[in-house]
This record gives structure tokens, sequence and C-alpha cells, in this order.
């Protein structure tokens, strides 16, 4: 039998260590509370020592457990993966998502605003506590001793958690999903660009010992009318922008191919035609204040490409009504004669 890619090891040191410290350290955080908040006198040392450096020790002990414990968490085999690509709905993306993340946690980068955000709120709770207790102690009724004990405790199993999730292992290289969320925002934004439709999330999947990875989301669309002659593939590599189009006209009788390409370093469609390596750049038809549209002009560079697919079909195929219906709604100055 073949070896498998992924070997699992046991968390429940992990788990112990995560359970047991929260405890202590809701026990450590009581008595410290208890002995060291001021109430008539203001001692800087105990301030310092047990109201900031403690929590901050604690913090980082706590993102130590979930690190070592992802990292520990299984032995990977790297095999050599087929990738094959799949096409998605954009709702269909979002749930793979998350259903991936959620179904190889040990082997993904899970990282959210929680991991982060939670425990630098309470360190600054925490040390703005014993200035609050100072001035207003009399109101709290003994309550703030409970409320630092459960701040320390919490401020722990949230950074041992979250670090146990947001860190990564030598699988998350291949298991981790990179770049979809904003592969799933371009193909929204495309929803929005007359003309375009069957917009579909495109991943490369590959499948070993009955694991899935999923690499290079990009976005495909279709031109309504012609889906069947001609595609617009797009990249983003950052979130609300787009990096790289392609546009592909298929061969019509004696009519070669044609490719447009646009990216974010030249920012104007350059037309190949056939064979042609060589290409050269074609005037924008959609009217716009936006001349030389960047990343973050997405309707701009995809009207623009529906409207350069469109002319070139009509150019090389004859008449469509329903593609003078497209330019119109794009504002794109052209005579049907």
């Amino acid at each position: 039998m073949a070896e498998r890619i992924i070997t699992y090891k046991s968390l429940t040191k992990i788990y112990a260590s995560i359970f047991l410290g929260t405890l202590l350290l809701f026990v450590i955080g009581y008595f410290v509370a208890d002995l060291y908040l001021p109430s008539s006198t203001w001692d800087w040392g105990s301030i310092l020592l047990f109201f900031i450096c403690l929590p901050v020790i604690v913090t980082a002990l706590g993102f130590y457990i979930g690190w070592y414990g992802k990292k520990s968490a299984i032995m990977y085999t790297d095999p050599t993966w087929t990738l094959k690509p799949v096409q998605m709905t954009i709702d269909d993306a979002k749930t793979l998502v998350k259903t991936h993340n959620r179904k190889y946690w040990r082997l993904v980068s899970m990282s959210s605003y929680w991991t982060f955000f939670i425990p630098i709120g309470l360190l600054l709770f925490m040390a703005g506590l014993p200035v609050f207790v100072f001035i207003e102690s009399p109101n709290l009724g003994g309550l703030e001793v409970w409320i630092f004990a459960l701040a320390l405790s919490v401020v722990y199993i949230v950074a041992s958690i979250g670090a146990l999730l947001a860190a990564s292992n030598e699988a998350s290289v291949d298991f981790d999903i990179l770049l979809a969320r904003e592969a799933i925002t371009l193909a929204k934004s495309q929803e929005k660009v007359p003309g375009l439709s069957y917009i579909r999330v495109v991943f490369d999947k590959g499948e070993v010992d009955g694991y899935e990875i999923y690499e290079s989301p990009r976005v495909v669309s279709r031109i309504s009318g012609i889906e069947k002659d001609a595609y617009i593939e797009s990249w983003s590599e950052e979130l609300h922008a787009v990096n790289r189009v392609l546009c592909r006209l298929h061969e019509y009788e004696n009519n070669p191919q044609v490719v447009w390409w646009w990216v974010s370093t030249d920012r104007n469609f350059r037309k190949f035609i056939g064979t042609d390596e060589k290409g050269y750049y074609v005037r924008l038809p959609v009217e716009s204040k936006v001349k030389h549209p960047g990343v973050k002009d997405i309707s701009a560079v995809f009207q623009n490409a529906v409207a350069i697919v469109i002319l070139e079909w009509i150019k090389t195929r004859g008449k469509n009504e329903q593609l003078f219906d497209i330019l119109k709604s794009l504002e794109v100055n052209y005579s049907e004669g």
C-alpha cells in the first residue's frame, strides 16, 4: 500500500495546555489583581510588571502554544499533483473556500482579524484597568479583580487558538487557497458590466490520496450572444483590483484567432492576430474620463474588453442585433452600416 501523504499527530497535549493554562491564568490573574490593583497609592513597578508585562508574556505564550501545535499537527509527504481546471459559480467558489478551510484546518493557514485585534484590545484593556480602578474603584464593588482574571485567561485562550488556526505548516504551501477572495471579488465586479454573462471562478484542482488542493484562481466570463465564440479571462492579486486580462476570439472560417492582453504595468490592450507575437495597441472604444485604466478601474477595463471583442466579432462575422444593443449600453459610437 502506498504511503499516505499526510499523517495526523495527536493534539491532546496542545488542547490540555490551552485548557489548563486558561484555568491557571484565571487563578493567577485573580490573586495578582487582588494584591496589586491600586486603591489608595500608585506603584509604577507593580503596574508595569503585573498589568503590562504579565499580559504581554501570557499572550506571547499563547501564540507560541498555538504555533507549535500547528507546526507539529501533521507529517507531510509532498506528492506530485496533477492539476485540472474546474469552473464554479461565485457562490460555489465562496462555499468551496469555507468548506475547504474547515475540512483541512490542520493544513491551511486561516488568519482573521480577531486573531490579532482581540489580544491587542485585551492588552490595552488590562494596561488601562489600574488607572480606571485607581479613579473609580469605589464604584466597582470588587468586580475589578474578577474582570482582570477573566481578561488574562481570555487573552491566553484567544492567542493560542488563534495561532493554532492562523499558523502554517509544511502542507500549507499546497493546501492554502491563495488569492481566492480576490478572484471572487473580481468576479462579482464583472456581474455589473453590461454584456458579460456566464461568469465563473476557475481553479486548478489537484487530487491525491483523497486530498484536494486548489490553485491559481481566476475569472472566466462570456459575452452574451457569442458565448461559444469568445471569452474573457482575468486575474487579481489585490482586493478590488485587476492585474491581467486576456480576451480571446476563436478562429472563424478564414479568420484566425484574435487575442488581446491587458496588463497592469501597461494599461493598454495589445492585439495579437493568429501567430503574430509582436501585436499592436488598440484604441479604447468606450468613451471615458479614464484614458488609461489602472488596476482599480475594473469597470472601465472590462467595458472596453467587451466592446473590443464585440467590434472584432461584428467585423469578421457580420451584424448581430444583440451585440449592437450591448454596444449601445456601453455608449460605444458605432454605425451599423
